[in-house]
C-alpha cells in the first residue's frame, strides 16, 4: 500500500512540475537551473575535501579529486541561475547522447548477429538522431521548457496508468 502511495505522489508531483515548465517557462528553468547548479557545488565541495583527505595516502587519486572540485565549482557557479547556461548543458548532453547511440547502434549493426542485435542497432541509431535533433532545440530556453515540461506530463500520467491496477 505505501509503494502505491509513493509511486501516485511521484506521478502527481511529476506532473505538477511539467505543468509549472508550460505555464512558467522560465521560472521552472531558473529553479532547475538553481538546483543543479547548488549540487554541483556541493558536489565540488565534497570532492576537494575528499582530495585534501587522499593527499596522504594517494597522491594521484587527491589531485583527480581535487580537478574534478574545481570543476564542480566552476560548472555549479556557472549554471546556478543562468537559464541559457542551463539550456546549453542540456542541449550539449542530448548531442552527447544522441552520438553515442549512434555509435552503438552501428556497433550492433556490424557486430556478429544475434536474436536482437540488428533491431537494436536501427532503434540506437533512430533514437540518437532524435536525440541530436532534440539537443538542437533544447538550446534554446523556451524550447527546453516545452521539452521538458511535455516530458514530465507524459511521465507522469504513465507512472499514474501503470500503478493504477
Amino acid at each position: 500500500m505505501r509503494g502505491f502511495v509513493t509511486s501516485r505522489l511521484n506521478g502527481a508531483l511529476t506532473i505538477i512540475v511539467g505543468l509549472i515548465l508550460l505555464v512558467f517557462p522560465w521560472f521552472g528553468l531558473w529553479t532547475l537551473s538553481a538546483i543543479l547548479g547548488l549540487i554541483l557545488i556541493i558536489a565540488g565541495i565534497g570532492l576537494l575535501i575528499l582530495g585534501a583527505l587522499t593527499y596522504g595516502s594517494s597522491k594521484g587519486a587527491a589531485v583527480a579529486f581535487l580537478i574534478l572540485g574545481l570543476l564542480g565549482l566552476i560548472a555549479g557557479v556557472g549554471i546556478f541561475g543562468d537559464v541559457g547556461a542551463f539550456a546549453a548543458v542540456a542541449g550539449l548532453a542530448l548531442y552527447i547522447s544522441g552520438a553515442i547511440l549512434i555509435i552503438a547502434g552501428f556497433v550492433h549493426l556490424f557486430k556478429p548477429r544475434t536474436r536482437f542485435s540488428r533491431a537494436v542497432g536501427v532503434v540506437g541509431i533512430l533514437l540518437g538522431v532524435i536525440y541530436i535533433i532534440l539537443g538542437s532545440y533544447a538550446t534554446d530556453p523556451r524550447d527546453l521548457s516545452i521539452l521538458m515540461g511535455v516530458w514530465l506530463i507524459i511521465a507522469g500520467i504513465t507512472s499514474l496508468w501503470i500503478h493504477s491496477g
